[in-house]
C-alpha cells in the first residue's frame, strides 16, 4: 500500500502490485470491509507498461500516480504520470522525457488542485544523478520543475514535499545517513537550504501555526524533533523513542502521530508522548477525525483504537554509587498518561549492582551494568542501568 485517506464514512486506498505492476485501488467502510477494489495497468504512449513508484489519494476520492516507463535500452527510462477517478477509470495521463534513467519518488494532490512531486535522475555513465520537485496543474501540465542538488551518485535525494500555509514548501530528502531539507518559494526558487549531519532519516508534518515540525533519528538512533514556528528558530525535543521514521503527521489537537519502525506513537504539541502502538513492519500512520489512527502495515490496513502500555521515562539510566535517582512509570490507556511509580513492581537482573526502593528510587551499590524491569497491570518496561 501506498497511501490511505478517510473518504466519506470510510477510507480510500492506493497501492502498487508488485507481482503485476498493477495500480491497486480501494474503498472500504469504516469497520475496513471492502465494498470495492480493482486493479489496472498502466500503458504508455510507446505501448510498453508503465511502472507505478508513488501515488495518494484526491480530494474527489480518486487518485494520482507516479510511474517510469522503460526506453529503448535498459538504462534509460522516462516519467508517467495518471489520474484516475473514484471508479478507478483514467482521466488523463502525461509522460515527459528524463533524459536518462528515471524514478518517480512522490506525489501528492496540492491545495489548489494540482500536483506536487519528487523525481530522480541518473546517468550511469556519467556517474551523475540530479534530485528535483516540481508542480503540475489540474490536468497534469508540468508547470515549474525546480533542480535541489546534483552532481555524483553522493548527492541527498528528495523524498518528501509539503506545502506550507504560507504558500511555500518544505522538501526532506537525504543521503549516506544525512538529512536534508529544502525551503522553496511559490515560484520554487530554493530559499533556504539545510544539512542535519547528526539525523540519518526523517519526515516532516505541516502545522497549523504555518511551520514544521521535523522528526529525524539521530546517529545514536533516538528520534529527534525539530519544532519550526514560521521562520523562527527551531525547537529541539528529544524523544525517547528508537527506530526509523516513516511518517508524521499533525494532528487536530496540535499534537502528532509519529510513525515509525518499532510502532505509533501519537504526543502533545511539546512531544510528550500520550499514547503508544506497537506495530512491526509500518509503512505510514495517519491521523483519523475520531482522534485515532489508520495505519499501512505491509500490504495490511489497520484502524488502531486506544491500547495499554507501561513506559519508563528513560531507557537508559546512569546511576552513581549510593546517589539516589528517581524512576519515573507511566501507564498508557486512551490519550490520558497515568504515573503509576507507587504502583509499580520493580526488580533489577543483579542487585548486588543497582536496586530500586519502595518509593521508586533507583539506587547504585556497586559499579557495573544490569537490566531494570518494571511490571504494572500485566504490562512490562525495561531500562539498562550503568553504575559509576
Amino acid at each position: 500500500m501506498l497511501d490511505v485517506s478517510e473518504y466519506g464514512n470510510g477510507y480510500s486506498v492506493v497501492g502498487l502490485n508488485k507481482s503485476t505492476n498493477f495500480v491497486y485501488m480501494a474503498k472500504l467502510h469504516a469497520d475496513g470491509t471492502v465494498y470495492w477494489e480493482e486493479e489496472l495497468p498502466l500503458i504508455a504512449a510507446n505501448g510498453k507498461r508503465a511502472v507505478p513508484e508513488a501515488a495518494g489519494t484526491t480530494k474527489d476520492g480518486g487518485y494520482i500516480v507516479g510511474a517510469t516507463v522503460s526506453g529503448i535500452h535498459y538504462r534509460y527510462s522516462d516519467y508517467y504520470a495518471a489520474k484516475l477517478n473514484a471508479e478507478g477509470r483514467i482521466e488523463w495521463t502525461n509522460e515527459y522525457l528524463s533524459g536518462s534513467h528515471a524514478s518517480f519518488n512522490y506525489i501528492h494532490q496540492a491545495e489548489d488542485g494540482g500536483y506536487l512531486y519528487l523525481n530522480n535522475t541518473e546517468v550511469y555513465l556519467a556517474d551523475y544523478s540530479k534530485t528535483s520537485a516540481g508542480k503540475m496543474d489540474a490536468d497534469g501540465n508540468v508547470q515549474i520543475e525546480k533542480t535541489l542538488a546534483s552532481g555524483r551518485f553522493t548527492s541527498p535525494y528528495a523524498r518528501q514535499i509539503l506545502e506550507l500555509k504560507d504558500g511555500s514548501y518544505l522538501v526532506v530528502g537525504g543521503k549516506d545517513q544525512i538529512l536534508y531539507t529544502w525551503r522553496l518559494a511559490e515560484d520554487f526558487s530554493i530559499a533556504d537550504e539545510q544539512e542535519y549531519t547528526e539525523l540519518s532519516t526523517g519526515k516532516a508534518a505541516a502545522t497549523a501555526d504555518g511551520g514544521y515540525t521535523l522528526a529525524g533519528v539521530t546517529q545514536q538512533g533516538y528520534v529527534r524533533l525539530y519544532e519550526n514556528s514560521g521562520h523562527q528558530e527551531s525547537n529541539v525535543v528529544q524523544l525517547n523513542l528508537t527506530g526509523q521514521v516513516r511518517s508524521l503527521y499533525e494532528t487536530a489537537g496540535g499534537g502528532y502521530i509519529l510513525g515509525t519502525s518499532q510502532g505509533v506513537y501519537q504526543t502533545d504539541s511539546d512531544g510528550n508522548i500520550l499514547q503508544v502502538y506497537e506495530v512491526s513492519g509500518l509503512d505510514k500512520a495517519i491521523p483519523t477525525s475520531d482522534g485515532n489512527a489508520v495505519v499501512l502495515v505491509e500490504g495490511r490496513i489497520i484502524k488502531l483504537g486506544s491500547v495499554q502500555s507501561l513506559q519508563l521515562d528513560s531507557s537508559e539510566y546512569s546511576v552513581n554509587i549510593g546517589q539516589p535517582i528517581d524512576v519515573i512509570v507511566t501507564y498508557f490507556e486512551g490519550a490520558a498518561p497515568l504515573n503509576v511509580t507507587k504502583e509499580s513492581s520493580f526488580r533489577t537482573s543483579d542487585p548486588s549492582i543497582a536496586y530500586v526502593d519502595e518509593e521508586g528510587n533507583l539506587i547504585g551499590v556497586k559499579r557495573g551494568r544490569t537490566m531494570l524491569t518494571v511490571t504494572y497491570n500485566g504490562l512490562e518496561a525495561k531500562a539498562i542501568v550503568d553504575v559509576y
